[in-house]
């Protein structure tokens, strides 16, 4: 370090500087000039007691294809000064300085302007100080008196160059981690509308729950002491009050089926209602349902024909839901008719599509065009509204259309005004090949994959075994999985979770079902196996994944066949 007592010179050379000083990314709102830009002006601050030193610093800088602007500071009072009235590119300073010395000069000139490279001139040769110069954070160090022009300006360019893409490293830094708290601000308000709305739906469903619990034991009372009234035990009545009381009851039947609508539309949306697919004779279905559609018919003096003796395959559906639709839609169509009008349910077995047709027809007062596609478009889009003056597209409607989807069928109406109208749904039948393309049309998007599992009984399972299998196996199938029975000894379920370990899931449900824990007691050798067969990504075709699984299911009946 040359002595910083030296005389002082009475006159500096000239070096060059250009007025005014174009700073080099200074500004973030207007295009920076690049340090490699023949064009641009570098400004140079050069903090500096000594003359000698700033003079041999300002003849390296004084010649090159880069232009320079020179500052002088003879102290870090005075340099902290020129750093508040203007900006510099580079800053080059001695350590020891009339009001500061060592490392807390850089730690200063840092604080102060923590985006502007900073190089420190040295005399010193250690390695260890430079270690200490670069880590308080200066770029790089200067030995005086070693460093020619050229060294001294690629430096300098260099320097430049680094803090540039520095700051603009700590620019997309910054612009990230705002982006990041951004999301995760926006993730937590989205997690506690989230949250918010799971409350109201609960507490909307309870309310229904509640309210159709007060409703209907009140209703359950009126309809017992009707029934007491109508059956003459209360005293005699004539043949018009027993009418007037049958309808009372079919009217109370109505609320009852009303807050069963409700009821299930909040199920459905919440995706909590039941759906329990299994061979159903569909015969016994329309038995069931034959009295209370023949009641309605009979308070609206509307002719009904019944078709149920036609012979069809066993259909794979949820026999309860059936009859909800089918009630439904016989409910409605009794109600479009006038007096002697006429409804007729039929039944009829498709066989090329391999599925069940049941249908209701009138002769009643038909359907507008415009009310028949806002039926196609509720049948389609399930939870779309509809105007509430149009009594024929109620929730009941919209009900039944959900049905059909859940039992893999589809809800159709054909219809003109003043000639009647047709609703019929379709029903697949056992062992139909369109049941698990179907199934796989029904997995919602955020389903990513479908695991296929085989459950097989071994040789020693009786009868009886078998059907408390069938029961386990209904247990544990939930509402977005397709149990479908291969044989009297081999089920397939199809799920669109992954079940690593589907033992414990067995085991689990097995603890709940007393009679075959009674069977496994009964005959230790019992035993359901069960293997994984297929895994498939929901992004691939589904006719590619039913054509595996069609695979899967043809290999194994060969298999048993040949065994």
């Amino acid at each position: 370090m040359i002595n910083s007592h030296s005389p002082q010179l009475p006159d500096r050379p000239p070096f060059d500087r250009v007025e005014p000083v174009v700073p080099l990314g200074k500004m973030s709102n207007s295009p920076h000039p690049s340090a490699a830009d023949s064009d641009s002006v570098l400004s140079v601050l050069v903090v500096e007691d000594n003359d000698l030193d700033f003079l041999q610093v300002s003849k390296n800088l004084r010649h090159g294809r880069k232009r320079i602007s020179l500052s002088h500071a003879t102290s870090l009072g005075a340099a902290l000064q020129e750093l508040d009235l203007r900006y510099f590119d580079v800053i080059l300073t001695d350590l020891s300085l009339p009001d500061s010395s060592g490392l807390e000069t850089v730690t200063r000139l840092k604080a102060k302007c923590d985006d502007v490279p900073i190089l420190v001139l040295t005399g010193l040769d250690d390695e260890a100080v430079e270690w200490e110069i670069l880590h308080a954070g200066a770029q790089d160090f200067l030995p005086k008196g070693l460093a020619n022009s050229s060294w001294t300006r690629k430096a300098i360019e260099h320097a430049v160059q680094r803090q540039q893409s520095i700051n603009e490293m700590s620019r997309v830094t910054e612009e990230l981690q705002a982006s990041h708290r951004l999301l995760r601000e926006q993730a937590e308000l989205r997690e506690q509308d989230n949250r918010k709305l799971e409350r109201m739906h609960q507490t909307a469903h309870e309310f229904l729950a509640k309210a159709s619990h007060d409703i209907r034991n009140p209703l359950t009372v009126i309809k017992e002491h009707v029934s007491i009234v109508r059956e003459g035990l209360a005293g005699r009545i004539n043949l018009e009050q027993a009418a007037m009381l049958e309808k009372a009851l079919i009217r109370a039947d109505d609320v009852n089926n009303k807050l069963d609508d409700l009821l299930d539309s909040s199920k459905l949306d919440s995706g909590l209602l039941d759906i329990c697919r299994r061979p159903c004779d569909v015969r016994e279905i329309i038995d069931s349902v034959r009295e209370t559609i023949e009641q309605r018919a009979a308070m609206r003096n509307v002719n009904l024909e019944i078709q149920s003796q036609i012979e069809t395959p066993i259909a794979y559906c949820d026999g309860q839901k059936v009859c909800r639709v089918l009630v439904c839609l016989a409910v409605n169509a009794i109600n479009a008719c006038s007096d002697s009008g006429n409804v007729r349910i039929w039944v009829r077995y498709d066989e090329p599509d391999q599925h069940i047709r049941i249908g209701v027809n009138d002769d009643g007062i038909g359907i507008q065009p415009r009310q028949r596609d806002q039926l196609a478009a509720r049948f389609a889009r399930p939870g779309l509204t509809t105007d509430p003056d149009d009594k024929l597209l109620g929730l009941g409607l919209s009900i039944a259309a959900r049905f059909c989807r859940l039992n893999l069928g589809e809800l159709h109406v054909e219809s003109e005004p003043g000639m009647g109208s047709i609703f019929w749904f379709s029903l697949p039948v056992v062992g139909s090949g369109q049941i698990f393309p179907r199934w796989l049309e029904l997995q919602s998007a955020p389903m990513q994959y479908v695991q296929l599992l085989s459950f097989h009984l071994n040789d020693q399972c009786t009868p009886a075994e078998k059907r408390d299998s069938e029961l386990l196996l209904t247990f544990l199938t939930e509402n977005h999985e397709l149990l479908i029975q291969a044989s009297d000894a081999q089920w397939w379920l199809a799920t669109s979770s992954i079940f690593p370990n589907v033992d414990a899931r067995l085991k689990k449900a097995t603890d709940d079902i007393a009679r075959l824990t009674e069977v496994r007691a009964a005959n230790p050798a019992f035993d359901i196996g069960i293997q994984t067969r297929g895994i498939w990504s929901l992004q691939s075709p589904i006719k590619e994944i039913d054509a595996a699984y069609q695979q899967i299911v043809q290999d194994d009946r060969s298999t048993a066949t040949i065994d």
